[in-house]
């Protein structure tokens, strides 16, 4: 395998190559491959043209196209030519099929180019450089990613030569859809150019830009990642945050949650029916601060998990417990703690209560849960009759209530709510198993009621119910993946078909949702077929057809993560709690992973701004695929006691866990960890703790201690082994990409402790405490969730418990 080499450049020289380099950077890596002269590096000025490839063409390709996505980063250049080579002005024209594949990526990313080179480069020119890129049959405008790599990148002209391995690979065609900065990819600069300036930027013309829910857009000003990330809010503003385009920010009063005097009297007499079973100091809030909770769930915790039809979505027409389990959400990101604490109660109170009033709709299983909660008919008749207020209700909405119920317990700091999050996790799995996880018909209606507004108000129906179901699957799965319980409900036992379109759930009228069920040619698969589909692929392609909108991929993938925690438990030998996987597992796992990276980079609706009509899930897809990596190769369930809430206790478990060890394998993995590092300290660490929460779920941290664990015990392994084993190449990449990105971090954040800290050549020993040390920095800055800012003190305890260890191994 030949070394690749990047050659160090001066400013100067690039300065003055920029015109002619901004020429050949408009030329996709396929044209400029076929421009490299086989003898040399002597460029070739004809351009070489072809038709542009249809996303259809290339499926029916498949081959082709991997070698094409394999390849992309690899072939990126910065168009530096030689001196004597006249710069030609750009025609305007598409330069060939593998530049259209190109454009198609960067349009479903969004990616920009912003320089982690602490230089000022020189400033780019103000024009974009447009393409046609082929989406939903129409021809869009994208712009195009600036090269990156140099003509000298690749040894003696022979692209051929170049020896990235298959993680590599993958991983630039990971990059190419999820819209990474490619600077900091373990490409962009090679260990031996610490210093010097590369200048790659490319800044989008503000002209003829559309606005920032505009189907096309990909772009927002003022944000390092462009689309990867929404502009901070201003002061407390939230919805400044939200698309101008939105619907409801035209007419405050239409939106649905917002709550009128006379709605408030109703739901406070309905409650005081229950006054004998809530705490005697609750209150019901005001209009206003029920107002302000709905709207924050709404806008915060339920675009992470849309199971409530928004557009027909009405106080008066559900029940009291899901009213109070939603407040309860909203108050805490309204950071009221105590009024969410009491509206938890209260709404939990009045759903146990309910239960056993419809004892008979569900089944003996279901009592006999109840009976644990000492909630019996003795009981309630020892305590004497109140006549109820039940309100309306059916049983879907009981499962919507325990959805909000459980989210907030799950991730309260105090013992006590922890416990009853798992008693409701034990309850939510019961009633759904009750009320039925299959599909169910929808009812003919009657040839008179047969109107648009009917057909759309029973779809509504049918699939709000479908949403309920799948996302409490999920979380109930995120709350095994956070307390390393096993998980309650399997795979096998969902029967549903994924989620519909984003433009069918969001359409607001009879109208607009037929307009959008014309635009959808096929219904979507049953969960289980699409996830045997993907284990069963062998080519890393995007198996299945259609492909799943952004919700079902994140479905998808908490079936994925569910069969690495069951394989590596029944894996599990006699006291060996590092139980790796079986090789044939890991490489049908690893399949599976590429399988669904490519079908959801082919997604239409697949966009890594938290802006966009999908809301933030694309973007919380992308932690979980990189927990999914981690934890083939990392067993840290059982050494975390996030359960415990004990910082000290957390730690120490950690500290117990197996140690990483150097592989080809693990490489992938590691790609990921560094990854999500990256994020918080491009954006800035402080700035997305304290501030970007509402994309920021819990579900990013979860993944990020996972990741900052395994990153910082595999450098760790480097101090102990490589006096024996070099580094190979991708560890070498690796190393040096951790390195740029910690000085970055060490550069500018204020940390708490005033620990000393002038190393400018960090070895992998001071790269791995310094790892621990900025995922901790970032989680106890988080204001959102308390339990985030308890992962961030354990991690700060486990990173000293490492320094300690290892100044005793000094003396």
């Amino acid at each position: 395998m030949a070394r690749v080499r990047i050659h160090n450049r001066t400013r100067s020289r690039h300065r003055s190559r920029f015109t002619s380099s901004s020429r050949r950077s408009r030329l996709s890596f396929g044209d400029r491959t076929r421009l490299q002269s086989s003898e040399g590096d002597e460029p070739v000025t004809a351009l070489m043209r072809g038709p542009v490839l249809t996303v259809g063409e290339r499926s029916s390709a498949p081959s082709t196209w991997s070698a094409m996505c394999e390849r992309r980063i690899a072939f990126h250049e910065d168009g530096s030519e030689s001196p004597g080579v006249p710069s030609e002005p750009d025609s305007g024209e598409t330069h060939g099929p593998v530049e259209a594949d190109l454009a198609a990526a960067v349009s479903l990313s969004g990616m920009s180019v912003d320089h982690w080179a602490q230089q000022q480069p020189p400033a780019p020119p103000a024009d974009l450089y447009p393409m046609a890129v082929p989406r939903n049959g129409t021809l869009v405008d994208a712009s195009y990613q600036q090269a990156l790599l140099g003509d000298q990148f690749y040894e003696n002209g022979n692209q051929d030569a170049v020896g990235f391995d298959a993680h590599f690979r993958e991983f630039a065609n990971f990059l190419d859809g999820v819209g990474l900065p490619a600077e900091w990819s373990p490409y962009f600069h090679g260990p031996d150019r610490d210093h010097e300036a590369t200048d790659t930027t490319v800044r989008m013309s503000r002209e003829g830009t559309t606005t920032p829910g505009a189907r096309n857009s990909r772009t927002r000003p003022g944000t390092p990642f462009s689309s990867w990330l929404p502009s901070a809010p201003t002061g407390n503003r939230i919805s400044e945050t939200l698309p101008d385009t939105n619907p409801r920010s035209v007419d405050i009063e239409s939106q649905p949650y917002r709550i009128s005097d006379e709605q408030r009297y109703r739901l406070n007499s309905s409650i005081e029916t229950f006054r004998d079973i809530l705490d005697p100091d609750f209150k019901f809030p005001s209009r206003h601060a029920l107002s302000r909770y709905l709207t924050s769930f709404f806008e915060g915790f339920h675009s992470h998990m849309p199971f409530i039809h928004t557009p027909t979505w009405r106080v008066p027409e559900h029940s009291i417990e899901l009213v109070l389990g939603l407040a309860a959400v909203g108050a805490q990101y309204c950071f009221e703690h105590r009024m969410s604490e009491r509206l938890f109660h209260a709404g939990k109170a009045i759903l146990m209560e309910r239960l056993m009033h419809e004892s008979e709709t569900f089944g003996a299983k279901t009592g006999s849960s109840l009976n644990l909660h000492n909630l019996t008919p003795q009981r309630r008749a020892s305590q004497g009759f109140q006549e109820r207020d039940w309100g309306p209700w059916e049983p879907i909405e009981t499962v919507r209530a325990l959805i909000a119920l459980m989210g907030y317990a799950t991730w309260e700091p105090k013992v006590s709510l922890v416990q009853e999050a798992f008693a409701l996790q034990a309850l939510l799995a019961q009633i759904l198993r009750e009320v039925g996880l299959y599909e169910e018909d929808v009812p003919q209606l009657p040839a008179d009621q047969t109107t648009p507004q009917a057909a759309w108000q029973a779809w509504v129906r049918q699939e709000s119910t479908r949403r309920a179901k799948l996302i409490a699957f999920s979380f109930m799965h995120t709350h095994s993946i956070a307390y390393n319980v096993y998980p309650v409900l399997r795979s096998n036992e969902v029967g549903l078909r994924l989620p519909c379109s984003t433009g069918e759930w969001k359409a607001q009228s009879a109208c607009q949702w037929q307009t959008a069920r014309r635009e959808t040619e096929k219904q979507q698969l049953y969960f289980q077929d699409a996830l045997s589909l993907l284990l069963r692929n062998t080519d890393g392609t995007a198996p299945v057809d259609p492909i799943p909108t952004p919700l079902g991929n994140y479905i998808l993938l908490h079936g994925l993560l569910q069969r690495i925690y069951i394989v590596r438990d029944l894996s599990l030998p006699v006291m060996d709690q590092s139980a790796s996987l079986p090789s044939e597992e890991v490489d049908k796992l690893e399949r599976g992973l590429r399988s669904w990276t490519a079908g959801w980079q082919q997604a239409p609706e697949s966009s890594l701004d938290p802006n966009n009509e999908n809301g933030p899930i694309p973007f919380t897809s992308s932690s979980l695929l990189g927990l999914a990596y981690v934890r083939i190769y990392l067993h840290l369930g059982p050494y975390r006691l996030l359960e415990s809430r004990d910082p000290v206790r957390i730690a120490k478990a950690i500290s117990r866990s197996p140690a990483v060890e150097r592989s080809g394998g693990v490489i992938t993995a590691l790609l990921y960890t560094a990854h999500m590092l990256s994020i918080p300290v491009r954006l800035g660490v402080d700035r997305v703790a304290r501030s970007q929460a509402f994309f920021w779920s819990v579900r990013h941290s979860l993944s990020g201690l996972e990741c900052a664990v395994l990153l910082s015990k595999w450098l760790s392994s480097l101090t102990e082994s490589v006096a024996t084993t070099p580094l190979s190449d991708s560890e070498d990449r690796i190393l040096h990409w951790v390195r740029c990105i910690v000085e970055e971090a060490y550069d500018v954040v204020d940390f708490e402790d005033d620990e000393p800290d002038t190393s400018t050549d960090r070895d992998p020993a001071s790269l791995s405490l310094a790892v621990l040390r900025i995922w901790a920095h970032f989680f106890k800055s988080n204001t959102q969730w308390p339990f985030i800012n308890i992962m961030g003190k354990s991690l700060e305890k486990y990173r000293e418990l490492l320094m300690r260890s290892r100044k005793q191994l000094v003396t």
